[in-house]
């Protein structure tokens, strides 16, 4: 649920407290969104479960016996890393300020949200310090995503790290900024928990 910068943002992060300096790691934090088909929805390629309550959630323990039951290879950690993230965004941010909104209001709220991700760009560059590492595409064994819209996702996040100052004057509308830190710095946390 969180923009491309933003599970940069957190790769970076982790790849500093794992001492993982490999670019399949931060490929991985943003593969779980080339999603078949492009655009569509990320049942599959999120690993999503909807639980008797109605909750929908990422079955991280299907990734973990599918992929990292024999091998902890960077770009399948960056991938569950992803999937951890998103659930912690949606119980801190998306879940809190839009799930439960009557429409029109919860589209008028979507409309901001994605506005603010645009405005947020350039402000977590900065805040972190975020530097862009070359990010080439090799091909991974992964049955739940479109590999080959791998390159126009890192052609789109090369395009956010250019186009960070744009919109840095811009006030965020639904966001904060201290918000958007505290699950960020969250998600890392609990990423952490789950590989150790």
């Amino acid at each position: 649920m969180g923009s491309r910068v933003m599970h940069y943002c957190i790769q970076s992060l982790l790849s500093e407290r794992l001492d993982i300096n490999d670019p399949q790691f931060f490929l991985g934090g943003i593969a779980p969104d080339a999603n078949k088909p492009p655009g569509g929805p990320k049942i599959e390629s999120h690993f999503l479960l909807t639980g008797a309550d109605g909750i929908v959630k990422s079955d991280l323990r299907a990734f973990r016996q599918k992929y990292m039951s024999e091998q902890q290879l960077p770009f399948y950690l960056g991938y569950y890393c992803h999937l951890i993230s998103d659930e912690v965004w949606v119980e801190d941010i998306y879940y809190p300020k839009i799930k439960y909104l009557p429409q029109p209001e919860k589209k008028r709220a979507q409309e901001s949200y994605y506005r603010d991700f645009v405005r947020l760009n350039g402000m977590l560059i900065d805040h972190y310090g975020l530097v862009l590492q070359k990010l080439d595409v090799a091909p991974v064994d992964i049955d739940e995503i479109d590999y080959r819209m791998l390159p126009m996702l890192v052609d789109d996040l090369y395009g956010d790290f250019e186009r960070k100052d744009e919109t840095m004057d811009q006030q965020l509308e639904l966001l904060t900024f201290d918000e958007v830190i505290v699950s960020l710095e969250r998600s890392v946390a609990v990423c952490l928990e789950h590989m150790r």
